[in-house]
């Protein structure tokens, strides 16, 4: 104690004196908060390679139910907590229904990609892969070999050489029809891509969305978690709430959850 207050002369003694048992205690707890804060950001940045892993959902195109929220689903309002694509695997809608995989409510994975030209990005599950053959100038869609659902193009079930328009019949959870004109969709491989909501949403994304199958370099993030009606608070104040008309029960829950 003598040579502490020698060297800091300035320090009351009573610094030195044995901490208050209650104080202890609080320094204790606020030094091991902290530790799981900053620990677990660490490793949520670590696992999903980005320092800020979280992007709020300003639209319904993902919605189950177009006019609430729902727990499991990817509803305006919500937070989604994302990976880099070199850290994630991107499961198609078509592969994940062999295997079960699912995500957010339905088989295979959720992408958020770029669209360019200004556009926000895009949060719609990833729905089959297409192969654009260049030299042969044909596509191709591997994974439909031994797809158990029905599906068919001009040239009947030729996986190998898909012509004129790809039919996938009752797919995702609302059971949609979809149809993939090849002819207007750029020549590249690439995801066809589809919202989720079973009102807004009922085409893929290609071509009026984005005109070509989303490339690998194009994919943003993978989203993985949900945190429900969090980013509500944020449409809330940027938007005055213009968007949270599809989940009018966000708000509330928000509140209950406080």
């Amino acid at each position: 104690t003598y040579a502490r207050r020698t060297e800091y002369p300035f320090i009351p003694a009573k610094i030195f004196t044995a901490v208050n048992s209650e104080d202890r205690k609080f320094i204790l707890t606020v030094g091991v908060i902290a530790v799981i804060l900053v620990g677990g950001y660490a490793g949520l940045a670590l696992y999903t390679g980005f320092s800020t892993p979280f992007s709020v959902v300003m639209s319904e195109s993902m919605q189950h139910d177009n006019t609430r929220s729902e727990i499991g689903c990817i509803d305006t309002g919500d937070v989604v907590v994302v990976r880099s694509p070199e850290k994630a695997e991107i499961v198609t809608y078509i592969d994940a229904t062999k295997t079960g995989y699912k995500t957010f409510g339905d088989y295979g994975s959720v992408i958020i990609y770029e669209r360019g030209n200004g556009h926000n990005p895009v949060i719609h599950r990833a729905i089959i892969w297409l192969e654009w053959d260049d030299v042969n100038k044909k596509w191709s869609a591997p994974s439909l070999k031994d797809y158990t659902g029905e599906w068919d193009s001009n040239n009947g079930k030729n996986y190998n050489d898909l012509t004129g328009v790809l039919h996938l019949y009752n797919i995702t959870q609302s059971g949609k029809n979809i149809t993939i004109d090849l002819e207007r969709i750029g020549k590249n491989s690439g995801f066809i891509t589809l919202g989720d909501n079973p009102v807004t949403n009922t085409g893929v994304d290609q071509p009026n969305t984005i005109d070509h199958p989303v490339m690998m370099e194009e994919v943003k993030s993978v989203p993985f978690a949900e945190v429900p009606w969090i980013g509500a608070m944020k449409i809330l104040l940027k938007k005055g709430g213009e968007n949270l008309e599809k989940v009018p029960n966000s708000l509330p829950s928000l509140a209950m959850t406080f």
